[in-house]
């Protein structure tokens, strides 16, 4: 999830996604996640000020962010439900199809 999907913008679980992808690599500070995020300013200050808020990410004493054991376990909720909402995109009429056809509509899209 490093993009826009075709025709849209991302979500903010997309967008969230991206960021703590950056922040999983050891830390990461402002710009980097900003640059490898692909956010404006303003959209980097809103989401690190929820974020950090939240208690997903943290700033160490270097002054970088890292990503919370809560956000550890946020990002992986969110990659579950995003694996889900892909395969139903791809029309897989399946058992799982079911399943997936109940859930609610996500963020994902």
């Amino acid at each position: 999830m490093t993009g826009p999907q075709m025709g849209g913008r991302r979500s903010t679980l997309e967008i969230v996604y991206d960021i703590f992808s950056v922040c999983l690599r050891g830390g990461a500070n402002k710009t980097d996640i900003k640059h490898q995020s692909k956010l404006s300013d303003d959209q980097l200050r809103q989401y690190l000020a929820l974020l950090a808020d939240q208690e997903f990410l943290y700033r160490n004493d270097e002054g970088c962010f890292e990503v919370t054991e809560k956000g550890e376990v946020a990002l992986d909720q969110a990659g579950a439900i995003c694996m889900l909402q892909h395969l139903h995109e791809d029309g897989s009429d399946n058992d799982r199809g079911i399943f997936i056809r109940s859930l609610p509509d996500s963020e994902c899209r």
